[in-house]
C-alpha cells in the first residue's frame, strides 16, 4: 500500500518532535532565568549593574557551551542523524528570524524605558510598559517556536517566562510591595527547568543508546 503525502508529513513531524523531547532546551531556558535572578541579587547587593551584566554573561557562556555540546552528543547517540525536509527547514529558518526579532524587540524595550525614565511620569510609564514588552516578547518568541517547531509545551513556557518581569515590577509600582528578584525569576525558572528534567528523564528511558554507538565505543 502506498503511503500518502499526509502520512509522510506526519511521520516527519513526529520524528522531528523527538529532537525536542529531550527537555534540555527547557532546562537551559529555566537555568538562564535562574541566572538572571542571581545576577539581579548580585547587582542589588554589590550596587553594580556592570558586575551583574558580567556575571550574567559569564554564567550564560558557562552553561550554554557544555549544554549544547552534550545535547548534540545525546541526540546523535540515541536518535541518530535526522535531516528535515524542505518545509521543515523553512520553519527552522523562520524560527531563527523570530529569535533575532526578539533581540531587536528587547533593544527597543530598553530604548523605550530610557525615554520613559526621562519624563515626569517615568516610574509609572516604565514600570507598566517594560513588563508588558517582556511578556509580549516571551509570547511571540515561544509562541512562534511552539507553532513552527510543533512543540506545544512552548506555548506554556511563553506564559510562565513572560510573568517573570511583571511579578518583579508591578507589585512594587502598583502596591509598593517588593518581590525579590531571585523569586521573580527563579520561580518561573524552576518550573520550566523542572519540566525539562521530567522530559529528560523520560527521554533517557524511552530512547536507549543506539547499538551502532555502543559498538563504536567498544571498538574505540
Amino acid at each position: 500500500m502506498t503511503m500518502g503525502l499526509t502520512d509522510l508529513k506526519t511521520l516527519e513531524r513526529d520524528a522531528f518532535r523527538k529532537f525536542y523531547d529531550d527537555g534540555i532546551f527547557d532546562v537551559y531556558v529555566g537555568t538562564m532565568l535562574i541566572t538572571m535572578g542571581v545576577a539581579a541579587v548580585v547587582a542589588d547587593r554589590m550596587g553594580s549593574e556592570g558586575l551583574s551584566m558580567l556575571l550574567t554573561l559569564g554564567l550564560a557562556v558557562a552553561i550554554t557551551v557544555p549544554l549544547l555540546l552534550w545535547r548534540r552528543h545525546l541526540l546523535r547517540s540515541r536518535l541518530g542523524e535526522f535531516k528535515p525536509g524542505p518545509a521543515r527547514r523553512r520553519k527552522i529558518s523562520r524560527t531563527r528570524l523570530v529569535l533575532f526579532g526578539s533581540v531587536l524587540l528587547g533593544v527597543l524595550a530598553f530604548a523605550v524605558a530610557t525615554i520613559a525614565f526621562q519624563s515626569e511620569s517615568s516610574v509609572d510609564v516604565a514600570g507598566l510598559l517594560i513588563p508588558l514588552l517582556w511578556f509580549a516578547n516571551s509570547m511571540i518568541v515561544f509562541g512562534a517556536m511552539a507553532y513552527l517547531l510543533d512543540v506545544p509545551r512552548f506555548y506554556v513556557h511563553g506564559v510562565i517566562i513572560g510573568l517573570a518581569t511583571p511579578i518583579l515590577i508591578w507589585p512594587d509600582v502598583l502596591w509598593d510591595v517588593r518581590v525579590p528578584p531571585w523569586l521573580a525569576f527563579g520561580g518561573p525558572g524552576l518550573v520550566v527547568a523542572a519540566v525539562g528534567f521530567y522530559k529528560l528523564r523520560a527521554f533517557l528511558r524511552d530512547y536507549p543508546v543506539l547499538e551502532t554507538e555502543v559498538a563504536a565505543d567498544g571498538e574505540a
